[in-house]
């Protein structure tokens, strides 16, 4: 007959047996996007399996599709640890991440170089990784400040404009009111007699069919994203240009990057580049898809007019000079370190154009490899987030 305290021992000894060869419980990180669906949702989709397989299933991912933290909530989210991950749009809290932003705001120098047509997004997604990574400490500043470690990039298609009447002129555009998406945007509107409208992007839809607005600049991706496609007239494909890449895709709270390993760290900077590469990947084909659903629709499709092209490459040139300028005023920033770095962005855009225009990307696992080697290896990941 066994005595309770044999039993007990039996049991204790049984449990402990057990812990060393049952994997210990996998640590969730619960990542926040702010998109309902589309190709935020589909990238985070693999950044958790890649989470999962390269940490040998220590750490997990749970995405929250726009229910734990907004676009607006994101950054103070993060900063308090209620998200470990959170799809950050830097643009949200301008004065939190000028310098991160400024980098951002020189995505119209794309619509300058005809080299890489159509993979715009994914030659800035590699120089913002470069630039704030290896190239900008004030940079890393503004994440280390709001308590956040970046390692990933969030990069959109060119930015075209879609419209109720066709607007491919200069003329057409004098006294239109067009919703922007930024401060450059707004400077470009302004320069051909334009009205720049602030609304957010899920009133589009409402402003373009009611004619509250004339024309909007968004990536083709929207067209379906929001249903525009059912409003939308006409796009001019090559004008305003540029696009939107103020953000982190992957950011994750700092106080819980400090608790992992120097092989954690990787693993997750690793992910990160595959959230990058993912979400820069689809992003690009499903603006190519959505383009040609527009014109199977009898949506019309055209280029610019050769003079508002013309013209609006001269402005593009132009404001680039101005925005480290505009940046040192609204920010009181030193105007000669933001020149710096605004020059160092423009090489790295143009470093970025040449790689891709040189690369054979098929697939967003192409993409990942090109910028892990580029970028992502070359980090020292016992200081990174440090």
């Amino acid at each position: 007959m066994f005595s309770m305290k044999k039993l007990s021992g039996l049991i204790g000894g049984a449990l402990m047996a057990a812990s060393l060869v049952m994997p210990a419980k996998a640590d969730t990180l619960r990542f926040a996007v702010g998109f309902p669906s589309g190709a935020p949702i589909e990238a985070a989709q693999k950044y958790a399996e890649a989470v999962k397989e390269l940490t040998n299933n220590k750490h997990r991912v749970r995405i929250f599709e726009l229910s734990l933290l907004s676009h607006a909530e994101m950054n103070e989210g993060i900063n308090k640890g209620l998200a470990d991950v959170g799809y950050l749009l830097t643009a949200y809290s301008p004065s939190d991440y000028p310098f991160s932003n400024m980098g951002a705001d020189m995505s119209m120098s794309v619509a300058l170089n005809d080299k890489i047509p159509e993979k715009e997004g994914m030659a800035y997604s590699g120089a913002m990784l470069e630039y704030i990574m290896l190239n900008c400490p004030e940079c890393q500043g503004e994440f280390k400040k709001n308590n956040q470690v970046y390692t990933g990039v969030v990069s959109t298609p060119v930015y075209t404009m879609f419209c109720n009447a066709p607007v491919d002129t200069v003329e057409e555009l004098k006294g239109k009111r067009i919703r922007i998406s930024g401060a450059p945007w707004a400077r470009w509107a302004r320069e051909f007699g334009a009205q720049p409208v602030a609304l957010p992007i899920g009133e589009a839809y409402e402003a373009l069919s009611q004619g509250v607005v004339d024309c909007t600049f968004f990536s083709a991706t929207e067209l379906t994203n929001f249903n525009l496609i059912e409003v939308v007239k006409n796009i001019v494909t090559d004008v305003p240009g540029g696009l939107y890449a103020a953000g982190g895709a992957a950011t994750l709270n700092k106080t819980k990057w400090d608790k992992f390993s120097a092989a954690e760290k990787e693993a997750l900077l690793k992910a990160g580049s595959v959230m990058t590469s993912e979400v820069t990947y689809r992003y690009q084909k499903q603006a190519m898809e959505d383009l040609e659903k527009a014109r199977q629709k009898g949506i019309n499709v055209m280029k610019a007019d050769p003079e508002l092209l013309k013209k609006s490459h001269e402005f593009i040139s132009k404001d680039l000079a101005y925005i480290p300028e505009f940046y040192a005023q609204e920010y009181k920033l030193d105007p000669a370190r933001l020149k710096d770095l605004s020059g160092t962005m423009s090489k790295l855009v143009d470093k970025w154009s040449d790689i891709v225009a040189k690369a054979d990307i098929q697939s967003a696992e192409d993409l990942q490899k090109l910028y892990w080697d580029e970028v992502y290896s070359k980090i020292d990941v016992d200081k990174y987030g440090n």
